[in-house]
């Protein structure tokens, strides 16, 4: 089936076929999920105007999680490889300027239809940086650890936000491994008919596929009336794929250059190994400092340390040294009276008071005494080595991933389309009915006031109620558990 060098029937060249970024995830709305995580932090003691921010950008970071959820769970089923045979082209052909990527010096090639899906680089740059600032959050916030019995349910709600957010952090990571494994795509075109330097997906036709891919492939140029049906110049048996969460028509090709990161990922993903690397390895350190802190403080263990706030620890620095220090020779002092008591009428020769000295430090509240300390210190070193690493993490990561998202090609939308700048107008009319809601009782008339307090009352006096119930159930619980205490 094989034409002469001279006069092809039809060519072959690498190309690439993509799912573009969703307009949800283009720069425009990843940028303000990522001023509303700073504004998030930076308000965070505000109150209403945290949770503003808080809640926008958790809203958008919890969308992303399922979508990671929902890739991971249906991915592209992709067919066995077939192989097609073209025409032999040397080297030194003069098809070169209209097909930069022109396969030459073979004859067969192994088509597998397949796409890339490049919702997940965004997707995995919302959730991890989310996960990155929600759980730092957790704990530094003095809103969010202060009076943790009046806050359990603030807490219990974003305890469940993080296991979100970590749950879609590594999904997106597994989903993120499957682009690499897409398999090299090819468009089969007539040699003076080049392609255009992108093409759209008009929908797929099952009668553009005849049986096996070189079938196909032969017919559809032997054929001209074949070849005008297919909607394309060119014949892309990877328009054939599919993607849950997407329309075949939204599938993309383009030629592959060789200077297109995404045309070469596995290129790129070999050039930035080493920055991987390094990047995964700080978030990992992240995430298990502020986990060991956040379980510290669910942890009934007293710490002298009195909050989590640098400023805080700052101004009473020495008070904690003072406490520490006190605490050792406390212990150190139980332990020379009791040893002292114990030695009494033992002769005193050095050998036996070199060895009150090692049972002084081998005591038993002495060990305890420095392991609290050690405990102390070790969360205070904790605490401030996560103060210092979180951001940079943060910053690091966002610097990456975002490199990661330019190198996969233009954005859908600009930012001066509604689809881009709607979403900003969302956050600010969100905003201004959170603001003139806190100054409703500013601006309420006497009779909203009167009104007001009135449905305040019934609703305090009904938690009054319910206080007095669960009390009563408490007691009738100590009483019954003392009564069968006092028969066993």
């Amino acid at each position: 089936m094989n034409n002469t060098n001279t006069d092809p029937l039809f060519i072959a060249q690498e190309a690439v076929c993509y799912y573009p970024i969703s307009t949800i995830y283009n720069s425009c709305p990843r940028y303000l999920f990522y001023a509303l995580l700073l504004a998030s932090c930076v308000t965070r003691w505000t109150g209403w105007l945290a949770n503003v921010f808080l809640g926008a950008a958790a809203t958008y970071a919890g969308t992303a999680a399922f979508q990671a959820f929902i890739l991971v769970a249906s991915p592209a089923k992709m067919e066995a490889p077939g192989p097609v045979t073209i025409p032999y082209l040397s080297s030194n052909t003069s098809l070169w300027h209209n097909f930069p990527e022109l396969i030459t010096e073979t004859t067969r090639l192994m088509v597998q239809p397949g796409a890339l899906e490049l919702d997940s680089d965004a997707v995995l740059a919302i959730v991890v940086t989310g996960y990155l600032v929600f759980l730092p959050l957790q704990c530094w916030s003095r809103i969010l650890t202060h009076d943790r019995a009046r806050n359990i349910l603030r807490n219990i709600l974003f305890s469940l936000w993080n296991i979100l957010m970590l749950a879609g952090s590594i999904c997106a990571l597994v989903y993120g491994s499957y682009n690499t494994k897409v398999p090299t795509q090819y468009m089969f075109c007539y040699p003076d008919l080049p392609p255009l330097d992108e093409i759209s997906s008009d929908g797929w036709q099952a009668s553009w596929r005849i049986s096996t891919w070189n079938d196909s492939v032969w017919q559809t140029f032997s054929n001209i009336t074949l070849w005008g049906q297919i909607g394309d110049i060119c014949y892309s048996p990877c328009f054939n794929s599919s993607q849950i969460l997407r329309q075949p028509t939204s599938l993309h090709m383009r030629v592959a250059t060789r200077g297109s990161e995404i045309a070469h990922s596995h290129k790129f993903w070999d050039r930035v190994l080493y920055s991987k690397r390094y990047i995964y390895s700080l978030i990992i350190l992240c995430v298990i400092l502020n986990c060991l802190l956040l379980t510290f403080r669910f942890l009934p263990y007293r710490s002298r340390i009195p909050s989590a706030q640098i400023m805080v620890i700052w101004k009473e620095r020495k008070k904690i040294w003072r406490s520490f220090k006190e605490e050792i020779h406390s212990a150190l002092v139980d332990s020379q009276r009791s040893q002292s008591r114990k030695s009494e009428g033992d002769c005193s020769s050095s050998k036996h008071a070199a060895w009150r000295k090692i049972r002084q430090i081998l005591s038993l509240r002495f060990l305890k005494a420095s392991l609290h300390v050690l405990g102390d210190v070790a969360i205070l070193f904790g605490l401030l080595f996560s103060m210092i690493i979180s951001p940079f993490t943060i910053i690091a990561f966002v610097a990456w991933v975002e490199w990661c998202i330019y190198n996969d090609g233009p954005s859908q939308e600009h930012p001066q389309q509604v689809g881009q700048w709607s979403y900003l107008v969302s956050i600010g009319l969100l905003l201004t009915s959170a603001a003139i809601l806190t100054l409703r009782y500013r601006l309420a008339s006497s009779a909203e006031l009167d009104q007001n307090i009135l449905q305040l009352s019934q609703q305090l006096a009904d938690l009054e109620r319910r206080r007095d119930v669960q009390a009563g159930t408490e007691t009738i619980t100590i009483i019954e558990s003392r009564d069968d205490a006092a028969e066993t």
